[in-house]
């Protein structure tokens, strides 16, 4: 970084007596050292808390991991109300049930509803920076639905990305829009009216004058085939290549087999350093090469249905130069915002494929759920690490427990033993957000009770019956499907 301290008044904030995982160049960990905040910004890190000077105000360390905020590459807006329904139910049970709830069901409160509850549960689980689709395969009839899914990371004060763009086919897609009354509208959208909605948005989050949300192109996948002959999906790849030129946005969207050699076929433009491309699940190694070749990061889920459908080659990519990162892919159908928990769960999956527990050690693995995922998302000059001239993104975990006792090796405390629970305190911008596990920003109790009426609202709407009508297979059974 190049920008200088804060002018030589006294620091809004210091944080003392911690051990500071900085990330920096040096990776260098503090023991008893401190931080200092100063219009939002860090404005010293030091090995002794008397280097710094007179601040405002102080919070005692001792006891504590300090990191930079947790940087979440990948997930969905919509999950944290669709966690677990249609389990079971066939093979894409869960993702025909929120299709039809995201797509013909929702209406605005339930985006802003659920955007609360995913901001509150990130919040909670340290990560301070975030991605999310809107929708496991985004909404992408009106802005509104897109603006409505960032309502709650602005209303708590988090840095987040909100991704959209053209979804899976078959084109036509129709959509439902909600009316008051009950009232009822079709709509039919074509791909070339999704790239046009695209751009709205990429205008109207421009138009919120909010530096910590922004808008990345999203589609739902970087090249809808595998054929770069075909037309559809020429078209698709040429019309968000021109948009991430055009606007100069970042390019957030998932990949899976030959999907990248085709996209680099048609628009090798398309790929590069602004690029972050999630699952990559089945790609080939000449893949993995454009990957290298280009820039473009790799965002992996460790707990995602698609790594269990096909293995990305993590460390293969790792080893041919790719910025490959961890992330949650969102917290349905099956799992939670807990990053710092997955990054072990992703360590654990690449040991036992190769039958090699000296991989990833615990330093890379943080790596890659701070500074690295930072990188993936063009911020790495921003947020990720706790050096001079960075946002102040910054948490806290109590090392004063008995899973994390005695509180030595930092790093491999962190990825080895801890969970997103073991954070106390969480810090966005040099203002405390979380302090001691309570929130300073948000209302629990009213956001819980909300997104249950918003979730009860758009279900009734699905025609789905029960929500709480259990598989019949349940219990007793080792399979759902017999």
């Amino acid at each position: 970084m190049t920008r200088e301290p804060a002018a030589d008044t006294a620091l809004d904030l210091a944080i003392v007596k911690g051990t500071v995982i900085t990330m920096d160049e040096q990776r260098r960990v503090l023991r008893g050292g401190a931080v200092g905040v100063k219009e939002g910004r860090i404005a010293q890190v030091e090995a002794d808390p008397a280097a710094l000077g007179p601040a405002s105000e102080t919070i005692d360390a001792t006891g504590a991991i300090v990191l930079p905020g947790i940087v979440d590459t990948h997930g969905h807006a919509g999950h944290s109300l669709t966690r677990g329904l249609g389990e079971g139910r066939d093979d894409d049970g869960w993702m025909s049930t929120v299709e039809r709830i995201y797509f013909h069901a929702s209406d605005s409160w339930f985006w802003e509803a659920e955007s609360r509850l995913a901001a509150l549960e990130r919040l909670r689980f340290g990560i301070t920076t975030s991605v999310s689709m809107t929708g496991s395969s985004p909404r992408i009839d009106d802005p509104r639905y897109a603006l409505a899914a960032s309502t709650g990371y602005q209303e708590l004060g988090l840095r987040h990305i909100v991704a959209a763009g053209p979804p899976y086919g078959p084109w036509p897609r129709t959509y439902t829009e909600q009316h008051p009354g009950g009232t009822t509208a079709e709509l039919l959208v074509d791909l070339n009216r999704a790239l046009g909605v695209t751009e709205e948005m990429i205008q109207a989050f421009r138009d919120l004058g909010n530096e910590r949300i922004r808008f990345y192109v999203g589609p739902s996948v970087v090249a809808p085939s595998a054929d770069p002959e075909d037309e559809e999906t020429r078209f698709q790849v040429r019309g968000v290549a021109k948009l991430v030129e055009q606007y100069t946005t970042g390019l957030h969207t998932h990949a899976f087999a030959g999907q990248i050699d085709a996209a680099y076929a048609i628009a090798p433009e398309l790929l590069g350093p602004h690029a972050c491309i999630a699952h990559c699940a089945g790609i080939s190694l000449e893949e993995v090469a454009i990957l290298a070749r280009t820039g473009a990061s790799a965002s992996s889920g460790p707990l995602t249905h698609a790594y269990v459908s096909a293995r990305f080659p993590v460390i293969e990519a790792l080893d041919a130069g790719v910025n490959v990162v961890f992330s949650t892919d969102g917290s349905a159908p099956d799992r939670s915002f807990d990053l710092i928990d997955q990054a072990r769960i992703g360590v654990q999956l690449q040991r036992v494929h190769f039958n090699d527990s000296r991989l990833l050690p615990a330093g890379k693995a943080l790596e890659m759920i701070t500074i690295d995922a930072a990188r993936a998302l063009g911020m790495q000059d921003e947020v990720g690490s706790l050096e001079t001239g960075k946002r102040a993104d910054i948490i806290l975990l109590d090392a004063r427990q008995p899973h994390l006792a005695p509180e030595i090796l930092a790093p491999l405390r962190v990825i080895g033993h801890a969970t997103g629970h073991d954070v106390t305190t969480v810090i966005v911008d040099g203002t405390v957000l979380m302090r001691d596990r309570r929130y300073t920003t948000a209302d629990q109790a009213a956001i819980l009770a909300d997104a249950h009426n918003a979730l009860m609202a758009t279900w009734e709407r699905t025609g789905f019956g029960d929500i709480n009508a259990q598989h019949p297979n349940t219990w007793r059974h080792v399979r759902y499907n017999g």
